[in-house]
């Protein structure tokens, strides 16, 4: 089991626009992330696994380095989907491209993922021990404002603390992950 922290904010708790895409769109939109790939050296397209028929379908795209014009005319420009690539930059977010396996539609959303993807993935002993090096209880879910956690960081003893758990280097990845945060005073970090 693994526990993912992750930057958080009011925006999350809302509803988040859908755009409903087509096979062909699908694939030209595939297509041109790996053009874009190649073209800037940066990842935009995570997993890329064409011959994985799951992956195909469930995957997600940073948007932030691109045109928003050059994402949506691969998709006629069409309405629903010029929304959620223009709220995904504006919260430097990634898409979320899935299919609902009941009906075969595929949609298109604003991530959880931040752009840059500086979300912590670990193992729930390695999340315990950093949520105990920051003073927190270790519970698999949870909450905490983000100046709260800048001030623990900023504290000595939670470094030393963290220190003692072994999870410093985790700490180093925490202040990339809430240097983002800074966007948006409804921020907060987040854990499950």
């Amino acid at each position: 089991m693994s526990i993912t922290f992750r930057i958080a904010t009011a925006a999350d708790d809302q509803p988040r626009p859908i755009a409903t895409i087509n096979a062909r769109q699908l694939a030209a939109f595939r297509a041109f992330l790996r053009e874009e790939s190649e073209r800037t050296c940066t990842v935009l397209l995570a997993p890329d696994a064409d011959e994985d028929a799951f992956l195909s379908y469930h995957f997600e795209a940073r948007v932030c380095p691109l045109a928003l014009a050059a994402v949506t005319r691969v998709f006629d420009f069409q309405i629903d989907v010029i929304s959620v690539v223009e709220e995904a930059q504006f919260r430097c977010r990634r898409v979320s491209v899935y299919r609902i396996e009941q009906t075969g539609m595929i949609h298109m959303r604003v991530a959880l993922t931040s752009d840059r993807g500086l979300e912590l993935d670990l193992a729930a002993a390695n999340a315990f021990a950093l949520l105990e090096g920051l003073g927190l209880r270790p519970d698999s879910v949870g909450e905490i404002p983000i100046d709260t956690v800048r001030a623990r960081l900023a504290n000595p003893a939670v470094r030393r603390r963290a220190a003692e758990h072994g999870v410093t280097a985790y700490l180093d990845r925490l202040d990339q992950l809430l240097a983002t945060a800074d966007a948006d005073d409804t921020s907060r970090l987040e854990w499950a």
